[in-house]
């Protein structure tokens, strides 16, 4: 079954259609214009997956760089290919490579109002995968919440440190 089609990039800002046989994903939160450049520092960067538990490439994310994620679940270490596809001061996007569980794209942005945006399109990569599905969206969902509480954990620590 061929794999749905999808915009190269469409992560990079708000989801207005999701390709027929994916799912989106958005979840947001918004940072003190004080600490905005501090938390943009951070989701522009491997270190802000490592954070969400997460082995991830040496270096900074470039366009076209490809890598392998990996993540631990009840110790098995799951390896996710990947290739970015966009990345600059305000966050990063990657495309999923073959080999990776899920097909499609996700995203880290924050703009110039503070709105740090975690987003994705995607849908399980494989028949095996598909039959694993709705364990596949929760471990998704938990995965983005997590993004947002390291934002907002990120935010306290640069409104901490910054001078009154």
């Amino acid at each position: 079954m061929p794999l749905p089609a999808y915009p190269r990039g469409m992560t990079r800002h708000p989801l207005v259609a999701v390709p027929e046989g994916m799912l989106g994903e958005e979840n947001s939160t918004t940072v003190a214009p004080a600490v905005r450049d501090a938390v943009a520092a951070l989701v522009s960067t491997w270190e802000f997956k490592r954070r969400a538990g997460f082995e991830a490439p040496a270096g900074a994310p470039m366009p076209e760089l490809e890598g392998v994620l990996a993540k631990r679940v009840f110790g098995i270490r799951f390896a996710e290919p990947v290739r970015v596809v966009w990345a600059d001061a305000s966050g990063f996007g990657y495309e999923t490579r073959p080999g990776h569980p899920i097909y499609g794209e996700e995203s880290f942005r924050i703009d110039e109002r503070g709105v740090f945006t975690a987003r994705s399109v995607s849908r399980p990569s494989t028949w095996f995968w598909r039959m694993l599905a709705p364990a596949l969206r929760r471990m998704q969902r938990s995965t983005h919440a997590e993004y947002v509480r390291i934002v907002q954990e990120a935010a306290r620590a640069a409104e901490a440190e910054s001078p009154r």
